[in-house]
């Protein structure tokens, strides 16, 4: 098998991960499937990148599902690399999922739901990931696949799709919160620095993910839906005594009185705000460094999620932004934060937007480097798919900061020479 390298640098790269593939013919077909993906090419899967690397098409379908490399050690390895140039104090954690559409049945996970890519219930797999953001930078820190409930029933056809696609015993249906919080667990035992929680409102509008990100002491920034219902003042609570019955069960939860006006729909509160009320803040992003102008409110409200079961919520931030759109129309978006009651409004703002981040990498990964592309049936090749173009994801960034790197001390070079506070010689 002869390799063409057409990725200056990548086998430096590649080096530290190499200790992780038991043999030399793994680590090459590892290093070529990485410099497939980076290379120029309408399709990213096995077969049309073996051609492009001068590969084996076999060879490369076996380092997804047959050859013995350890994931784990290659994904650690990774996190470890990047976290070493962009850990910050002030980072984030985006949680999100992305879906990739499929028109089988049988590849591992694939079932008819959501499906974001098509905007409607379709035939597709769901990964439910985590991306860092730290130091202006952001990187896909972890992914996995969510198995929906159809591929947990113990039927017979479960059974041997299961089979077929090599998923391990141990891997059962949960909800995608469940996922992400495991995801963040993991980073949270390994210390990594961040700020703050940041997620849609698919996420955000479920109490008890937000009461688990309260309980482990983790700052959030969460979207909800418009016809998300809060109290604008606390309900009251009337402690009702158990009254002994030997019929029907006994009531578990307190019976609420709501003294204040009945819970408020967020839609209902960002239309009756007052034009002045609002704040104004540009704020440049996108490659080609658009300005995109956000109006903003916040104000304390209490979420009134399962109010009329007893369940009350501490106080947290509404953020309500709204944006102008054409013909004198303008559309909202709403979030939810326990961030400090200090922090200002537009501080609030600036942190949520870092949400873009979450669109700009997945927009990448899927139309750059072929996060979509996979065409096997396989848990482990799925997964093992999705940790290469990760390392793919790595080399460009390492590669844009060496050049930002660059381009600064060029600059400062620059600089200094124009003020004379140097010898041209020190820096020939």
């Amino acid at each position: 098998m002869k390799t063409i390298i057409t990725c200056p640098g990548v086998d430096e790269y590649m080096a530290p991960f190499m200790g992780f593939f038991r043999n030399i013919k793994g680590r090459a077909l590892a290093e070529n499937y990485v410099c497939g993906l980076l290379m120029d090419g309408e399709r990213k899967s096995v077969e049309p990148m073996s051609a492009r690397v001068n590969a084996s098409e076999r060879g490369m379908q076996r380092l997804l599902s047959g050859v013995k490399w350890d994931e784990r050690g290659v994904l650690s390895t990774y996190q470890e690399m990047m976290l070493a140039v962009t850990a910050d104090p002030m980072g984030v954690f985006l949680i999100d999922d992305t879906s990739f559409p499929k028109k089988g049945r049988e590849s591992v996970c694939v079932a008819r739901q959501y499906c974001g890519a098509t905007g409607k219930t379709d035939n597709c797999q769901v990964g439910v990931s985590m991306t860092y953001v730290g130091q202006g930078v952001a990187w896909p820190y972890v992914m996995k696949i969510f198995v929906p409930e159809s591929w947990d029933k113990g039927d017979d056809e479960c059974i041997q799709r299961r089979a077929k696609t090599k998923m391990p015993d141990s891997v059962r249906y949960r909800p995608k919160w469940r996922i992400a919080l495991e995801l963040l667990d993991e980073a949270r035992s390994r210390q990594v620095p961040h700020w703050a929680v940041l997620a849609d409102s698919w996420y955000g509008d479920i109490p008890e993910f937000r009461q688990e990100l309260a309980r482990r002491g983790e700052r959030y920034i969460l979207g909800v839906y418009s016809d998300t219902q809060v109290f604008l003042e606390p309900p009251t609570v009337e402690h009702v005594a158990q009254v002994a019955s030997k019929r029907g069960r006994p009531r578990k939860k307190d019976h609420v009185i709501v003294v204040n006006p009945d819970p408020i729909k967020v839609a209902a509160i960002g239309k009756a705000i007052a034009n002045d009320a609002w704040e104004c803040l540009t704020i440049r992003q996108g490659s080609q460094n658009k300005p995109l102008v956000i109006e903003a409110v916040s104000l304390r409200v209490f979420p009134a999620h399962g109010w009329r079961s007893g369940d009350v919520h501490e106080d947290v931030w509404l953020l309500i932004e709204r944006r102008h759109l054409s013909k004198g129309e303008f559309e909202l978006r709403y979030f939810f934060s326990n961030m400090p009651q200090t922090i200002p409004t537009l501080d609030l703002v600036r942190l949520s937007h870092e949400r873009y981040w979450i669109e700009h990498g997945y927009q990448q990964l899927k139309d750059e480097l072929g996060l979509d592309h996979h065409e096997g049936r396989s848990w482990l090749g799925w997964h093992r798919h999705v940790l290469l173009t990760f390392l793919a994801f790595g080399y460009l960034t390492m590669i844009r900061l060496k050049q930002k790197k660059q381009m600064n001390q060029s600059m400062w070079n620059s600089w200094l020479r124009c003020r004379g506070i140097l010898e041209k010689e020190y820096f020939s």
